[in-house]
């Protein structure tokens, strides 16, 4: 007899791996613009992990629409949250983005300073 197990769903967050949560997804069959659209609000949830989890979806997604969002979330008072938005950026690959990257070479965190220099990199080709 095989017995029926409940298995939590996980997701890696950057360097470590939490619980999902249903509110960090996207249901598949909606639209691409209104998903970005949901992931743009996401960064503001009062949930660490729903905020970086979302700036690691739009990064996937390399939309326009994403970057001012992202800009503003370099400066995230959750470290995890600007790891996200660094590395979202440099797949984005926007130039509006530079000069708030260059900003984030002076972060208090070590991780979050090389992820927007790798972003910079990746966005003026080095």
């Amino acid at each position: 007899m095989v017995s029926k197990s409940k298995k939590k769903s996980r997701i890696l967050v950057h360097d470590r791996v939490e619980p999902a949560r249903a509110d960090t997804a996207v249901p598949s069959d909606i639209p691409a613009e209104k998903s970005v659209e949901q992931l743009i609000q996401k960064l503001k949830d009062p949930d660490e992990i729903v905020r970086s989890s979302a700036a690691g979806a739009l990064g996937h997604s390399k939309s326009e629409k994403a970057v001012e969002p992202l800009i503003v979330a370099l400066k995230d008072n959750h470290v995890y949250v600007r790891h996200g938005a660094a590395w979202a950026l440099g797949e984005i690959k926007s130039e509006t983005a530079v000069d708030a990257l260059r900003l984030a070479l002076n972060d208090e965190d070590e991780i979050t300073r090389g992820k927007a220099a790798e972003a910079l990199g990746k966005i003026q080709g080095n």
